[in-house]
């Protein structure tokens, strides 16, 4: 084919690289157009998840913030029976620190009781009342419900365990039942010490008439024994008419720790006729009280212990202030190493005329009760870490919510 033959062909051949060129370039423009959009679309993608990532950060914050400022305890159980997590409340109130997640609950969680319950028997109970052991040994009460957590579908995904602190309520309670007591059987023990003291009164003149009358002869002896039989006796009487009386109070400001300070001097020849090791930890507690009367209280608990332990015993007493209770309290304790107290008794130790010694009448701890609850305060017992009982007084701290 010759030169000039062959050049139409070329232009044609260049018209369609030329053709398909353009074609190209229309292509690749049109894709750079799609990128961008697609470039765009992805960018408002990005932001779209970055706002409901934090969104879902800050409703996640919030609800672990609302959990935290939840009075009650709460704890999340998963289907295995581990901990997944637990609140700022269920902490304070159990004593359980942050390492508890991720550990069984029956393990750690710590739940009194003979046989001691599971979840399965907590959650068949609607509201349960159960005894926890603190770390520091004392035993508390909570008013615990423990309910499945579903999740989409009514999937369970675990259980949830919430409670409340119920020791005080408990406690307060109790005393209430005692006082409706007290007030019964003292209007009786009133009644039965005003007959009785009159014509006592008049024995006792001549018991001791009648001991000056032998001293010296073979029958003194015997004299002196009826004047002592008559004088306890009025003893005897005596606090049964404090009992029945109503409590009036000379209240000012004292120090409890100062108070059981000049109640120990008291009971000092108790302690020393019986060998007993006493160790004392007083911190200051103001409290508004009538020290004679609070006084006395504190000494029938001191001997109520001298009593309980055998030659040689060891007695713990114990003042601090204890902000934590509300209101917040002077916080007062006697413990010994003696028998304790039994567990079906532990209700009926402030009863008066209940007593398990031979020779007691069984008015002393009434008469604390008494004196205690007329300041505004309680008391409870328990077993103590020395061994025996533990007689614990709370009286409202200073200008902390006090009865008038």
């Amino acid at each position: 084919m010759s030169d000039r033959a062959a050049a139409p062909e070329l232009q044609r051949a260049m018209a369609q690289f030329q053709e398909a060129t353009a074609r190209l370039q229309t292509s690749y423009e049109r894709l750079q157009e799609e990128v961008r959009e697609l470039r765009k679309q992805l960018e408002a993608k990005d932001r779209e998840l970055g706002h409901s990532r934090a969104e879902r950060d800050r409703l996640a914050g919030y609800l672990a913030h609302l959990l935290e400022s939840v009075p009650s305890g709460v704890v999340a159980v998963d289907p295995e029976g581990r901990i997944g997590t637990l609140n700022r409340a269920a902490q304070e109130i159990t004593g359980l620190g942050p390492d508890a997640v991720g550990r069984p609950f029956g393990e750690v969680f710590p739940l009194a009781g003979d046989p001691r319950p599971t979840l399965d028997d907590l959650e068949r109970e609607p509201r349960s009342t159960v005894a926890v052991r603190r770390p520091g040994g004392d035993t508390g009460l909570l008013g615990l419900r423990v309910s499945p957590f579903r999740g989409e579908g009514d999937e369970v995904l675990g259980r949830v365990v919430v409670f409340q602190d119920v020791t005080r309520l408990q406690r307060l309670e109790a005393q209430e039942a005692r006082n409706r007591r007290l007030v019964a059987m003292g209007e009786m023990a009133a009644g039965i010490a005003h007959e009785i003291r009159n014509p006592l009164g008049s024995l006792e003149l001549f018991a001791s008439h009648l001991v000056e009358e032998l001293r010296g002869s073979p029958h003194e002896e015997l004299a002196g024994h009826v004047l002592k039989g008559l004088q306890n006796l009025s003893r005897v009487t005596g606090n049964l008419l404090l009992f029945a009386r109503k409590v009036e109070l000379k209240r000012r400001p004292v120090d409890l720790a100062e108070v059981l300070s000049e109640a120990l001097l008291y009971a000092r020849a108790a302690v020393r006729a019986k060998g007993v090791r006493l160790d004392e930890s007083l911190a200051p507690a103001p409290v508004d009280a009538d020290p004679d009367l609070l006084r006395q209280a504190l000494l029938n608990l001191l001997l109520n212990a001298v009593q309980a332990v055998d030659q040689g015993g060891r007695i713990r007493v114990s003042v601090e202030p204890d902000p934590a209770e509300d209101p917040p309290v002077a916080r007062l304790r006697v413990g010994d190493d003696g028998p304790g107290v039994p567990p079906e008794a532990l209700e009926k130790v402030f009863d008066p005329f209940y007593t398990t010694r031979a020779q007691g009448v069984g008015l002393g701890l009434a008469i604390v009760q008494r004196i205690v609850s007329a300041h505004g305060g309680w008391v409870s017992v328990g077993p103590d870490e020395l061994g025996g009982a533990a007689f614990v007084v709370g009286l409202p701290l200073a200008g902390c919510g006090g009865q008038p």
